[in-house]
């Protein structure tokens, strides 16, 4: 199977989902035997991004690819000569599926306090004037999840949620301890005040230390008051990457993730469970409609409202019940089979590569 896959990152950079999912899927695509033309490079880097998409239609000159497969870039294409790449694979009949991967610009009641600026209304001119051109020139959309598409209209949809790359950890057979753990941002749409105010009410009176690890970057830390950052059960700790998170995941029996409910987390699916989940970590998360799909789905967890006091009481509830604790890591390492990045390169290839793509896999 012949691949002309196309990106809008620089490989090697493991810092966010948007840089980690199209690697992983490169790192599939091979795995699986497929020959694959890979198109890199950050949109911001002009000349650069135009020299490679120049190597792409030369070697298009003289190759034809089984199919294309296209990983978008964090916002919107921002070059003339991308734009014209996809026209004319479309209009060499080579079938192309887009991962489709956000749509934060149809939600400025959520991401954009106030009025808009004037980079803000063009950046939600040119998303919605990719809308039109994918509509045009794309076999297949691929959105993250089936909430996301009742907020678009593209004539053709799959789904292809995050995954993972395989257990890391398991907490099968560990009788649970009271240490929890977050990692990601830090703000009210992550859900910090709730996390925070919950755990300052799991850690009051006499039912014992709950301790949390709070996993964030450097400058998120002012957000976290002063009331909280002297407490004795918060440990705020800068680490990234599998070797700095890894020891942190096996210190902890219990992974959170307090993210605001609203229309936009409603929809949206974090690379951050699959993380979790790839550590073993049984979980305790807000109820988003497809987060909590997920966690129920699989028997992850407990999911609870949007609100501190039932966040507190989910936590104590799990740490607190060691059977439903061990039902929760056994199905944490079931879970990961199916979830696999090879399983969703394998989807891509049946979807767009027909019956090559079915021999293939």
């Amino acid at each position: 199977m012949n691949i002309l896959y196309v990106t809008y990152i620089d490989f090697g950079d493991f810092k966010s989902g948007s840089s980690v999912r199209p690697q992983k899927m490169h790192e599939a695509f091979l795995a699986l035997g497929c020959q694959v033309k890979l198109l890199q490079t950050q949109q911001n880097k002009r000349a650069e991004r135009k020299k490679a998409v120049e190597e792409i239609n030369r070697w298009l000159d003289a190759t034809r690819p089984d199919f294309c497969y296209v990983e978008s870039p964090s916002g919107p294409i921002f070059h003339g000569f991308d734009r014209k790449l996809l026209r004319r694979i479309h209009r060499m009949g080579i079938p192309m599926g887009y991962f489709y991967r956000d749509a934060a610009f149809r939600f400025d009641e959520i991401f954009i306090p106030g009025k808009k600026s004037l980079k803000q209304h063009v950046i939600h001119w040119m998303s919605e004037r990719d809308i039109r051109f994918l509509k045009k020139n794309t076999d297949l959309v691929y959105l993250p999840t089936e909430s996301m598409a009742k907020y678009f209209d593209f004539p053709k949809v799959a789904f292809l949620p995050p995954a993972c790359t395989g257990s890391h950890d398991s907490k099968i057979g560990k009788v649970p301890g009271r240490r929890s753990i977050y990692v990601g941002g830090v703000s009210k749409r992550y859900g910090t005040d709730t996390l925070l105010k919950a755990f300052e009410q799991l850690n009051r009176g006499e039912n014992g230390e709950y301790p949390l690890t709070l996993v964030c970057r450097q400058q998120a830390v002012s957000y976290i008051g002063e009331e909280y950052l002297h407490q004795p059960w918060l440990n705020v700790v800068h680490a990234s990457g599998a070797k700095e998170l890894a020891p942190l995941y096996a210190q902890a029996d219990l992974a959170l993730y307090p993210i605001e409910k609203n229309a936009y987390n409603d929809f949206a699916f974090s690379v951050k469970l699959m993380e979790y989940l790839e550590y073993g970590l049984p979980m305790v998360a807000v109820n988003c409609t497809e987060t909590q799909k997920f966690i129920e789905t699989y028997s992850l967890g407990l999911v609870c409202e949007n609100n501190p006091e039932d966040f507190a009481e989910k936590v104590a509830q799990i740490l607190g019940d060691s059977e439903l604790y061990a039902r929760c890591a056994e199905s944490a390492v079931n879970a990961v089979e199916g979830n696999l990045w090879m399983d969703r390169a394998k989807t891509v290839l049946q979807d767009l590569g027909g019956d090559q793509g079915e021999a293939q896999v």
